[in-house]
């Protein structure tokens, strides 16, 4: 893991995965995917932010936390298909200590949405990084998962 850079963010969200230009456009409304403004858009927003590099030597993922209230952090994150195939548990591992890291910071609660859709995202959340199903928040599209400390 090291430091996110503007370079990381868009080159990675130039080569999203297709889920996750999906989710993107569908969660924020949007009519069409614009690489450049996710990239600015995540790089833009306070809070923590890292890169995981890939086996290959070239960004796999890049994530990271916004604060969305006083303790509550909303998680982002986006890859490349290559990055999960080949560094998925890099990935997983780096995500549970970035959410580790963030409670022992103060953060109170922590936020993902996911497209229903997404079944094997969902079960990533809820198998490795030990998120829950937030029950609050009703939507046919989304879904909300939390982990608190």
């Amino acid at each position: 893991m090291i430091r996110c850079t503007p370079a990381h963010l868009l080159y990675l969200a130039e080569n999203a995965r297709p889920d996750e230009i999906e989710q993107y456009v569908k969660l924020t409304g949007l009519d069409v995917y614009d690489p450049r403004a996710l990239a600015s858009y995540f790089w833009n927003e306070r809070g923590p932010k890292f890169t995981l590099i890939g086996r290959d030597g070239m960004p796999a993922i890049a994530g990271g936390y916004i604060n969305v209230d006083e303790g509550v952090w909303q998680s982002f994150l986006v890859g490349t298909l290559k990055g999960w195939e080949t560094d998925w548990r890099s990935i997983t591992k780096a995500a549970l200590w970035m959410i580790e890291a963030m409670f022992e910071v103060g953060a109170k609660r922590l936020e993902t949405y996911v497209l229903s859709s997404r079944t094997k995202a969902i079960e990533w959340y809820e198998r490795s990084l030990k998120l829950s199903l937030d029950d609050s928040y009703q939507n046919d599209l989304a879904k909300l998962y939390t982990r608190t400390a």
